[in-house]
């Protein structure tokens, strides 16, 4: 039995819900669930009532174990806030679950990693859309060539259709997925690679235009995205992550994070009050990588737009789409073991049944 414990009700828990509730045609999961919300309170399950009643925030590692393995649980997917899930990694190691989170924060990744290095389990950290779905991408474009000199991967999740003042482009912005994780990748540090030497480097620089199929853009440095790809692609040269956004968007960010000293919360609260949240949005993938083919100078590059589907927008599709696809790769044994980007073929993500029915190409 395949018992799945989903940390998290928010957009992206409530979304695997429905997913793995939904999808039918799973042969291999005879599937369980505990969902908790995103106060980490239990707020539905299917197992017997007598179960325990968690608090993530207070309980402590062996608490949340007990409550696991009463309850049979074998795979966590945890959708919570970046900062329990060290608490949450070693409670589901201790319980013997194999573990699946969709972090962008890198420190945290690194320890949950850590956690897992030990055991025989397995453990997918950052394995949603970025990262995750964009850096299986930027592998696959960098082994289509001989040598690799540059990798850039992006992705923006952006308002599908937009109306503001031309004076403020910043306007032009709404929130489509958590602030929490839209603020932290804003202020902390971005991994980066330049020239074989691996950096930090402030967020928000790099400042460059893209144009996607006649559309212009912006987009800079962002943290946590580039996940797993510095240290695995030891050949490439040159490797960034960065974000994308409508022009304007982030000379309104600069002055924000400036004005207030890059404290969170301060800057969380501005843009709770400047951005509208939207559930119409559109998720935006672009990848390039730079090397030579037969002696020739090559550019590689994908682009893509995925929208909503049956009630989920955009960014919930795609990211929760990504969890759960990477649960049906550990389930398949196409994964095992503590698993870096490198390790999953782009050709067996798009062939799960989460990437098929999710991530959805037109609206």
């Amino acid at each position: 039995m395949t018992t799945v414990a989903i940390l998290g009700a928010g957009k992206i828990g409530s979304a695997v819900h429905k997913i793995l509730s939904t999808t039918k045609s799973y042969p291999y999961i005879d599937f369980q669930c505990l969902i908790f919300d995103e106060n980490q309170n239990i707020i539905g399950r299917n197992y017997p009532a007598t179960g325990a009643v968690l608090n993530f925030s207070e309980d402590s590692v062996d608490e949340i174990a007990k409550a696991f393995i009463w309850a049979g649980v074998t795979h966590v997917i945890n959708a919570l806030p970046f900062f329990l899930n060290e608490k949450v990694a070693q409670a589901a190691a201790k319980a013997r679950c194999s573990y699946i989170d969709f972090t962008e924060d890198d420190v945290m990744a690194d320890k949950v990693k850590e956690i897992y290095r030990d055991t025989t389990l397995n453990c997918a950290v950052k394995c949603g859309l970025a990262p995750g779905f964009i850096n299986y991408i930027g592998y696959d474009l960098v082994k289509q060539l001989d040598t690799c000199d540059s990798l850039i991967i992006s992705v923006g999740a952006l308002p599908r259709t937009v109306s503001y003042d031309p004076q403020k482009p910043a306007s032009s912005y709404n929130l489509t997925w958590s602030v929490d994780g839209l603020v932290n990748e804003y202020i902390r540090p971005c991994r980066i690679k330049q020239n074989f030497q691996l950096k930090e480097v402030a967020a928000l620089g790099g400042l460059t235009k893209l144009n996607l199929d006649g559309t212009e853009y912006e987009f800079a440095y962002t943290s946590g995205g580039v996940g797993s790809l510095l240290q695995d692609l030891k050949d490439v040269p040159n490797i960034c992550y960065k974000t994308i956004r409508y022009p304007g968007h982030y000379e309104y960010v600069q002055s924000v994070v400036c004005l207030n000293g890059g404290d969170f919360d301060a800057i969380k609260k501005d843009f709770l009050e400047d951005f509208p949240f939207t559930d119409d949005d559109v998720i935006i993938v672009y990848a390039e990588a730079i090397g030579k083919l037969d002696g020739q100078l090559t550019r590689k590059t994908f682009y893509n737009k995925y929208y909503g589907v049956e009630g989920l927008t955009g960014i919930q599709a795609t990211t929760a789409g990504s969890g759960t696809a990477m649960l049906e790769l550990m389930l398949t044994q196409k994964v095992k073991g503590v698993i870096s980007h490198t390790d999953v073929g782009l050709q067996d993500f798009v062939n799960t049944l989460a990437f098929k029915k999710y991530y959805k190409t037109s609206k």
